[in-house]
C-alpha cells in the first residue's frame, strides 16, 4: 500500500446503494421545499415545513431572519410564535420534547410528526403551571418547561376541551 490507498471495503457494494438512496432524497427534498418556496434551503425539511403550517393556522408571517432566535413567525393578532418540532415513529417514541417559555414569546408551538404524518400541533402559552398540573408532571420549574411525553401527547389529544380550557391551542387532522 504504498499508493497511498486504502484498501477495498468489505461493504463497497453498498456504496452505490447509499448514493442511489441520497439520489432519491435530494430529489424529493427539493421538490418538497420547492412547494414551500424554499429552493435553496439547507435547513431540516421537517423545521421548515412545520414553521410554514404554524403560520398557515396562525394566519400569521414567517420572521423575517430564517435563523433568529426566540420567534419563527408572527400571528395575525401579533403575537411572537417559536415553532419546534417532535418526530417519532408509530411504533413508539424514542423522542420527547421540553417545552418552554420563552421571555417575549407569546406561543411555543409544537408541531408532532409520527411515522412522518402530521398527527398534531400544540400551541402552548406562556405560563405552563396549569397544563402541567392537568397532566399530573412532577418536574420542577412548573410554569416555565413541560416535560414533553407521548402519554401527554394522548391525555391531550383524549381532551382537547379541557386543555384548550387551560389556555391551549390545538390543531388535530384533518387540518381543513
Amino acid at each position: 500500500m504504498t499508493d497511498g490507498l486504502l484498501p477495498p471495503s468489505p461493504h463497497g457494494p453498498l456504496v452505490p446503494e447509499l448514493l442511489s438512496a441520497l439520489e432519491s432524497y435530494r430529489s424529493a427534498r427539493q421538490t418538497f421545499l420547492g412547494t414551500l418556496g424554499l429552493h435553496q434551503s439547507n435547513r431540516d425539511p421537517l423545521s421548515e415545513f412545520a414553521e410554514h403550517l404554524v403560520a398557515a393556522l396562525f394566519g400569521g408571517r414567517l420572521a423575517v431572519s430564517r435563523v433568529q432566535a426566540d420567534y419563527d413567525l408572527i400571528s395575525a393578532e401579533g403575537e411572537y410564535v417559536q415553532v419546534k418540532y417532535l418526530a417519532n415513529p408509530l411504533s413508539g417514541w424514542p423522542n420527547e420534547h421540553p417545552v418552554r417559555s420563552i421571555p417575549g414569546v407569546d406561543w411555543y408551538t409544537l408541531v408532532i410528526y409520527e411515522g412522518f404524518d402530521v398527527t398534531g400541533v400544540l400551541a402552548f402559552p406562556p405560563d405552563l403551571t396549569g397544563i402541567c398540573s392537568a397532566l399530573g408532571k412532577r418536574h420542577p420549574d412548573q410554569s416555565a418547561t413541560l416535560q414533553f411525553t407521548r402519554r401527554n401527547w394522548w391525555a391531550i389529544r383524549e381532551d382537547v376541551s379541557a386543555f384548550q380550557q387551560l389556555g391551549m391551542r390545538i390543531w388535530l387532522p384533518p387540518f381543513v
